[in-house]
């Protein structure tokens, strides 16, 4: 029944009498139309009456084996504690609770925040309740099933397999069961009379100076007997919880009956509020409080942030002030728990994402915990929830039927009821990825903007067409370099909420050289520039923000995979820092050198909301150090000069970081501001030494001093170089001409032990052809025409009296290859575990544990045990960097691009790359040596949702067309 009252509604509420279904509430819209919701009590979350149950329950894989007998955590999911249920069979779950005697006047209801996926809740042997839905809160109303005298008996019947796990695909993408609870479970006694519902907005003026808040409530009479003399206030408060911004009370001039509800709105103005934004996530707190009389029933307590969201042509506003979306998808993950997430990881992830300069994450593809989206609040995070749906058009449903309802409708108005009074959420997805829109998106689609009118809408697709026009926002999901321009004059905002995907399912490129994820940088950055310039491009979320990797107690790895810029362990991989550095928002150029005691920069301020004199920015170098203070609006760039008094040597870095405006570290910069001089020395001159020549059967050794070549006149091949009679070169050179591959035993690891071999081989078939000698005085000289599958052609190798080694090679290919990489290999001993390198590299500053780092050292091995593809499997105490296969560390085994000079050393010898700045080297070890590659060309790897940015570095090779290079070693 609804009666319309002074343009609200009296609704009548089946309180207490609910079975069998979760209790709901009738809500009417702002233009008077009935939505049915299911009842989440607002003040749940900072309810003093609140019991928490979660810990140790007893569980049963099979509801017909009760009473349950072993020990299982909540939350969590059974498969990851070890247990296996049967495809469509109810597990279950029980444990005893005690409501303390000073409930006895409120409403107990029960709480959960997640039940995978179909649950029935039964209360001292009474069905209460049954939910569908594995990632929405539903709430209890379990009054009438309990006892006050003595331990209540709580069974909780969960079955993973449902609409709503198939409508999510969620088992499938996870690649293993998620049934469980994975989300905490709670107790609440409530006021009998109470809010049932509870949401706040805030409107600017025309200037965005001033403010309202308006407040929506919904009061339920849940006493045995009529509710009168009501009134509702509504308090503003700063976020310290004690100083009053405004406030107003309403008065109920209609006494409620038992089990009526009312609905009642409440506004009043805020003169010049602090905004909330990412850059200053500035919070108020809300108090909504209900008095029978004078006695207080309820309290609502909400921390609410000033901030309104607009569409305008082809663009977000917010604030008054077009934004630009800088994120990452997050999915819940922890490798041994699933998407079952404790140790307060939202806010982790949080914080390493705002580190990461990320100003927005898309909660793929389902809603997240609450614990994220407060966190977000707090310390400022743009978000985009999305509905639990995801390649949904695999998975018929009956439209008009109630399963639909429940799967398609109340889950999507669930995911709104929970979060729609937070500042940090300001795009609603309908979807992910799923065909018939019309049929199942449409109506929900609809539904979201009459309930919340104050966001935009958005559906999560391959192509921007797929919600026919209906949305706020339209999409494109890996829209390629050319989207940018493509999407520069659309009608609508576009958002790229997945790009530029991670290297992930290339699993035989990645165990073997981890550094296309270094290479990654080069594209995704370029990427970035074009969409940061393009208007009408809202932004995007890197696919994806956590590697989704699961290790499961029988000693499965399953999931997508490596494809976060941090692992499963929350570690800083090589994609995290070019994720800081191209996302950053100020950036800072050297232009000019130290000069009469000043050194200019150039900076650009890319910040959203913040001047940067907001900013605090430091710079140091040889000892003095300072501030820069600029004063410089957004999307503006100035010059700015430093005095440093004393000049500084070519060895010293100008270092300058920049803090935003909450205090968090967003960059660092590098610059050289002397110029290097080196001045080319005349080798030392010694005694001259002359080459000598002796022959051993098809074994030729030529010798200068301490420097011995073993040559096998027969095969070709360079046996072993020597110096002071330690082995330096053992083996090779062979071509390689590599080609791209990406293979990686499909695109899931699905816990089939397979193991991913490295693909790292050389040309093959090789037959020489012809061998030249020159046995020189003062120098020896060899020349190899050699030919492989592949190519065929020559290496030429001059051999000086002082170590040096030149070397060139030109082949013509005989087979069309597209390669990843190209060059000479050759054979070191095993003793030779230490590379060292500079290189020109993307960025003029990286952490000392990356991997593309411009100066560094590297060694075979570390500390860390060796694990598969997917990382270690249980929580490492080292960086990423350090993770190894059997081919070496992450950091030794990758490759470093555009090297100037390298070195592989055992500290006491070396075989020094004396490389050009445009030339590639990478090592490994191959049983008991070391191989190690001199390459002229390296490039991004061959991850196929990422191969459109990739293919911009690739250089396809045809039959005819010649490789060349020329190569320089010093042996010491």
């Amino acid at each position: 029944m609804k009666i319309i009252y002074n343009a609200l509604a009296i609704l009548t509420l089946a309180s207490g009498t609910v079975k069998a279904q979760v209790q709901k509430i009738n809500f009417t819209t702002a233009d008077h139309q009935t939505l049915k919701i299911n009842r989440i009590s607002p003040s749940a979350s900072k309810q003093p009456n609140k019991i928490s149950l979660d810990g140790t329950w007893q569980f049963s894989p099979d509801i017909n084996s009760l009473p349950a007998n072993k020990n299982i955590q909540v939350p969590g999911e059974w498969a990851m504690q070890g247990f296996e249920v049967k495809k469509e069979t109810f597990a279950g779950y029980q444990r005893t609770f005690n409501i303390p005697e000073n409930w006895k006047n409120t409403r107990v209801k029960l709480r959960f925040d997640a039940v995978y996926s179909e649950a029935e809740i039964w209360v001292n042997g009474k069905k209460a309740a049954e939910h569908l839905g594995g990632f929405t809160p539903f709430e209890v109303d379990i009054n009438n099933f309990i006892k006050w005298d003595g331990a209540n008996e709580l069974l909780v019947k969960v079955k993973s397999e449902s609409k709503a796990d198939s409508l999510a695909s969620a088992s499938v993408y996870a690649a293993h069961n998620l049934g469980g609870i994975p989300r905490k479970v709670y107790l609440m006694g409530i006021a009998p009379v109470n809010f049932a519902y509870a949401d706040v907005k805030t409107f600017f003026d025309k200037s965005y100076e001033n403010a309202s808040l308006s407040a929506d409530v919904i009061v339920a009479n849940e006493q045995d007997r009529k509710a009168g003399s009501l009134n509702v206030m509504a308090q503003l408060f700063k976020a310290d919880g004690t100083t009053k911004v405004g406030e107003k009370t309403v008065h109920i001039d209609k006494d409620l009956g038992k089990g009526e509800l009312f609905q009642q709105n409440i506004s009043f103005d805020v003169v010049k509020p602090a905004k909330w934004d990412p850059e200053h996530p500035n919070l108020y707190v809300v108090k909504l409080s209900i008095k029978q009389g004078d006695k207080l029933e309820d309290v609502v307590t909400k921390s609410i942030g000033f901030r309104q969201v607009e569409v305008r042509g082809n663009q977000v506003f917010v604030n008054n002030m077009p934004i630009k979306l800088r994120g990452v998808c997050r999915h819940e993950v922890m490798p041994l728990r699933g998407r079952s997430v404790n140790d307060n990881m939202w806010e982790k992830d949080v914080k390493l994402f705002i580190e990461g300069n990320v100003n927005y994450i898309r909660t793929s593809h389902y809603p997240p915990g609450e614990e994220l989206i407060d966190a977000c609040n707090r310390l400022g995070m743009f978000l985009e929830v999305e509905a639990p749906f995801c390649w949904a058009h695999n998975t018929p449903v009956n439209l008009g039927t109630e399963i639909a309802q429940t799967v398609l409708v109340d889950q999507t108005i669930d995911m709104i009821t929970y979060f729609r009074s937070n500042p940090s959420v300001i795009i609603w997805s309908v979807g992910n990825e799923s065909l018939k829109y019309k049929e199942y998106f449409k109506e929900t689609a609809k539904l979201v903007k009459i309930y919340d009118p104050t966001r935009p809408r958005n559906f999560s697709q391959w192509g921007p067409d797929a919600d026919e026009g209906d949305l706020e926002i339209t999409n494109h999901h890996y829209p390629g370099p050319t989207g940018p321009a493509k999407y520069a004059n659309y009608k609508r905002p576009i958002v790229f909420d997945e790009y530029v995907h991670l290297n992930a399912y290339n699993r035989q490129e990645l165990v073997t050289d981890p550094g296309v994820r270094d290479a990654w940088g080069i594209g995704f950055a370029a990427m970035w520039e074009d969409m940061y310039k393009t208007d009408a491009v809202l932004g995007g979320a890197i696919w994806a923000g956590i590697d989704d990797t699961f290790f499961l107690p029988n000693g499965k790895t399953v999931g997508y995979g490596t494809w976060g810029p941090i692992d499963g362990w929350r570690r800083e991989k090589p994609e995290y820092w070019h994720m800081k550095k191209a996302y950053s928002p100020v950036k800072i150029k050297l232009i000019s050198n130290w000069n009469n005691g000043k050194v200019a920069l150039e900076m650009e301020n890319r910040l959203l909301f913040s001047n940067l004199n907001e900013c605090r920015i430091e710079w140091s170098i040889a000892g003095e150090s300072g501030r820069i203070l600029t004063d410089l609006k957004r999307n503006g760039k100035s010059t700015t000069t430093i005095a440093i008094g004393k000049q500084p040597l070519a060895s010293d870095q100008l270092m300058v970081k920049v803090y935003d405006p909450r205090g968090v570290l967003i960059d660092i910069y590098q610059f050289t501001v002397v110029p290097t001089i080196d001045q080319i020395q005349p080798e030392p001159k010694t005694i001259e030494q002359l080459w000598s020549y002796t022959k051993n059967g098809n074994r030729l050794i030529a010798k200068n001093g301490n420097i011995s070549v073993h040559f096998n006149l027969t095969s070709g091949d360079i046996e072993e170089v020597s110096k002071n009679e330690t082995s330096i070169w053992t083996e090779g050179p062979r071509l390689m001409v590599l080609p791209l591959n990406g293979e990686g035993n499909g695109v899931q690891m699905v816990g089939d032990g397979k193991k991913i071999e490295p693909f790292t081989d050389v040309c093959k078939n090789r037959i020489v052809k012809g061998i030249k000698l020159d046995q020189g005085k003062n120098e020896f000289c060899v020349s190899i025409n050699d030919s492989y599958s592949e190519a065929a052609g020559t290496t030429s190798y001059r051999f000086l009296a002082n170590g040096t080694v030149r070397i060139e090679y030109k082949y013509t290919l005989k087979e069309n290859i597209n390669p990843r990489q190209w060059g000479l290999v050759f054979g070191l001993p095993l003793r030779f575990q230490e590379m060292s390198w500079t290189r020109n590299a993307l960025w003029n500053y990286y952490p000392a544990d990356h991997i593309g780092r411009i100066t560094g050292k590297a060694k075979l091995v570390s500390d860390t045990e060796i694990s598969g593809p997917a990382g270690p499997s249980v929580l490492p105490v080292t960086s990423w960097s350090l993770d190894r296969n059997e081919l070496g560390t992450n950091d030794f085994r990758s490759t470093k691009m555009y090297v100037n000079n390298a070195q592989l050393s055992n500290g006491t010898s070396a075989f020094d790359f004396l490389a050009n700045g445009t030339q590639h080297i990478r090592a490994w070890q191959n049983g008991q040596g070391i191989k190690v590659l001199l390459a002229a060309y390296s490039n991004m790897g061959s991850e196929k949702f990422f191969r459109d940015h990739a293919e911009k570095m690739d250089r396809p090779l045809k039959v005819g067309d010649v490789i060349a290079d020329s190569i320089s070693i010093k042996l010491k």
